[in-house]
């Protein structure tokens, strides 16, 4: 699978890099909480975003999801 995520600085592009090598949720959590302060605010974001950047590939996401999303992406 693979995902596009356009307009990112390139500090964000180079966490997405970073979450997207993790393994599990858990070592993406592991790795935002060990990031200095100053990148977890953007970590957070850009994880989030990847998070709704797949579900847009799917047909099946209810409204209410496709609310949640559009919430995440509005932040």
């Amino acid at each position: 699978m693979s995902i596009t995520l356009d307009g990112l600085t390139r500090q964000q592009y180079l966490v997405a890099d970073l979450i997207w090598s993790c393994n599990s949720q858990e070592d993406v959590h592991r790795l935002i909480r060990n990031l200095p302060k100053q990148y977890r605010r953007d970590a957070e974001t850009v994880h989030a975003l990847m998070i709704a950047a797949v579900f847009d590939q799917y047909e099946d996401v209810t409204e209410d999801v496709k609310e949640l999303i559009d919430s995440i992406r509005s932040r």
